[in-house]
């Protein structure tokens, strides 16, 4: 699936629910922890990868395996993007571990995600950072119609990664956890890192 995508850091969090109500967007979940490790083949350098990211996580209690594919543009985030579910997070990362992946980076977030139309809205909260709203669309027209309905425009946003957004912050993209398990409906359904 194609993913086209802008960030807006450093969101009020309530604002922006109390905007995406107004609009008629609906919650699809309420705040919950993920967990997600990202994973590379010993001795494959990154030019050597076909993709730009692969990663297990797990949201609640589902767990997902991703790999990422991105694409060149200047102003938007574009990757192809394959997902699919996995039975267990402790499981699926022994059975990578044996396949020759290791983990090289760990990660914890609250995410909140709403969706209005075509177009996904996830809240996400990292340690140690102020949140931010990503938005993802089928199209960079529908990604720009939808931050103007917010009375916000492409010019207020990036298409910075996760890992560059961590980075221009002073933080460890590699090891960005939560010294204590945040409060969320789902904090016990995802596995320990």
């Amino acid at each position: 699936m194609k993913e086209i995508e802008l960030k807006i850091l450093n969101v009020d969090g309530a604002k922006l629910r109390r905007g995406l109500r107004k609009l008629g967007a609906r919650r699809l979940f309420p705040p919950v922890l993920v967990r997600e490790v990202f994973l590379e083949q010993a001795g494959v350098p990154v030019e050597g990868r076909g993709y730009s990211s692969f990663r297990l996580r797990s949201v609640g209690k589902t767990c997902e395996l991703t790999v990422k594919v991105r694409k060149t543009d200047k102003r938007y985030s574009v990757h192809d993007e394959f997902e699919v579910n996995v039975s267990g997070f402790e499981e699926t990362l022994k059975l990578l571990t044996v396949l020759g992946f290791q983990v090289f980076r760990r990660r914890e977030k609250v995410r909140e995600e709403w969706k209005l139309g075509g177009v996904k809205v996830e809240i996400d909260e990292y340690p140690k950072m102020l949140p931010y709203m990503e938005i993802e669309g089928r199209s960079r027209e529908a990604v720009g119609r939808f931050l103007k309905s917010l009375g916000m425009s492409a010019e207020h946003a990036t298409n910075a990664t996760a890992t560059e957004i961590m980075r221009g912050a002073g933080l460890d993209p590699d090891n960005l956890v939560f010294k204590k398990t945040p409060p969320t409906r789902a904090r016990t359904a995802a596995p320990s890192l």
